[in-house]
């Protein structure tokens, strides 16, 4: 959403400030988000905004909050795998789709109502499976290594983007065929490599892993 005239006439809040802080870190990553850059953005003096929030860091809490409310509520009617997979699958698609995600969740740790809801809500499910208190904080750890590391992955990898680091690749394995034969056998399948499937495949079977863990414990 642009910040037009129609909406720099609407009041200042809290929550109009963290939406402009999200647009302006789409556009120019995180580095390039200020206070002053903010007021700008918003028609007001950098000043103003202290009104609303106490800091740049209230600001990006808030952004770190903003992502979480992004990803919606854990559907309360499903079978706890499909309802977990869903918010998985939906938490990457919403930090790939704002490459800041990563290090700013990473510098601000989760915060917030709406982070610590989701989390309420998956802990909540997973005890009510009847998985005892030690697996579930492990499900929860995992899982969101997972989403957090496949995002990361997918956020900062050139793996197959770039025609000239292709070129690359395929000359270097070429020039490896026989030391390494099976990195050359299947390198187009490697560099071919699908993040929403290999995330999605990783996802299940450590959800079927978990499963499995609450009837052999």
């Amino acid at each position: 959403m642009t910040v037009d005239q129609a909406t720099v006439r609407l009041p200042l809040s809290r929550d109009r400030i963290v939406s402009a802080a999200v647009e302006l870190a789409d556009a120019q990553g995180i580095e390039a988000l200020s206070m002053r850059k903010l007021g700008q953005a918003l028609g007001v003096e950098a000043m103003s905004l202290y009104n609303h929030v106490e800091d740049k860091d209230d600001i990006l809490s808030g952004m770190v909050d903003w992502l979480f409310a992004q990803i919606g509520p854990l559907d309360g009617t499903a079978d706890w795998k499909v309802a977990v997979r869903h918010v998985a699958v939906r938490a990457k698609d919403v930090f790939t789709a704002h490459a800041w995600t990563l290090p700013l969740i990473s510098a601000q740790g989760i915060a917030g109502p709406a982070a610590f809801g989701l989390m309420d809500s998956v802990l909540a499910r997973l005890l009510a499976a009847g998985y005892p208190t030690h697996l579930v904080l492990h499900a929860w750890h995992v899982i969101a290594s997972h989403v957090m590391g496949y995002s990361f992955q997918e956020t900062t990898s050139v793996w197959a983007s770039d025609e000239a680091l292709d070129r690359k690749k395929r000359a270097l394995l070429e020039g490896y065929a026989e030391r390494f034969p099976h990195v050359s056998a299947l390198a187009e399948e490697l560099m071919a490599c699908s993040f929403v499937e290999e995330f999605e495949f990783g996802l299940d079977i450590i959800l079927s892993g978990i499963e499995a863990a609450r009837d052999t414990t």
